[in-house]
């Protein structure tokens, strides 16, 4: 099994906290999780080859760091998440092809910072028992709204038609239906929380303490971003407080 990372621009990552965060908070926010991510992933023993996809100086820096590879976005011709992950996906199937005969990609996204060993280990057993009788197969772990594709597993030989973006969830879902491949949608609580809003730095901010998202939630306390948040919405929690009494 491979895993393939792809990381847009830094600098551009998380837009839906434009209102919340800083250009340089957000970006400082982003790699902190992709850190996390790759933390996990590196370790784990599941992996044969791990692909980072971007064209950001520090994308390339990461990978030295862990190890593992950089592809650009450049090399591969194409541009947009879509394209390019299905560019990686053909690259990787080529790659593989002369050695196996069936192989299997992991599309994982970096702003998964709950992301541990433990849920990745129940999403590799439920695909590897999903094509016990296939010799391919998708399965597809999605986040908490039950919409998006948090994690795609798949062949990089045959893989459904990528739609990143509103209701990824269900369209990767009829689209590896349409190819005659199985599919599954599995709901894993760390996996499924990424972080795309507001709320969802509160909600990650509310759980105890764990092995997992220790650089993202170190990054939110050490730049100011957490307490920043409390007192926000402890000014808005009062304001609402005093219009009501004022009724």
């Amino acid at each position: 099994m491979w895993a393939l990372l792809p990381l847009k621009d830094f600098v551009q990552a998380k837009q839906r906290l434009a209102g919340s965060l800083t250009v340089s908070e957000r970006r400082g926010l982003f790699h902190a999780m992709v850190e996390d991510v790759l933390t996990v992933l590196a370790a784990h023993p599941g992996f044969e080859r791990i692909v980072v996809v971007s064209d950001d100086p520090a994308a390339q820096l990461l990978a030295e760091h862990y190890g593992i590879d950089c592809w650009s976005e450049r090399g591969l011709g194409v541009s947009g998440l879509n394209d390019v992950v299905a560019a990686a996906l053909q690259k990787m199937a080529e790659l593989t092809h002369a050695r196996v005969s069936t192989a299997t990609a992991m599309v994982v996204h970096g702003d998964l910072p709950l992301l541990g060993a433990q849920e990745l280990n129940t999403l590799i057993d439920r695909h590897k028992t999903l094509m016990k009788t296939h010799g391919s197969a998708v399965s597809i772990a999605t986040d908490r709204h039950g919409s998006g594709s948090n994690i795609l597993v798949c062949d990089p030989a045959r893989v459904p038609a990528l739609s990143y973006g509103r209701d990824s969830c269900a369209i990767h879902f009829d689209a590896a239906l349409a190819m005659q491949l199985p599919a599954q949608v599995i709901s894993l609580p760390g996996i499924a929380q990424d972080i795309d809003t507001r709320e969802d730095l509160h909600r990650l901010l509310a759980i105890p303490p764990s092995a997992e998202a220790e650089r993202t939630l170190a990054y939110l306390h050490q730049a100011g971003i957490a307490q920043r948040l409390r007192q926000l919405d402890s000014g808005a929690a009062n304001t609402s407080t005093q219009a009501w009494s004022a009724v």
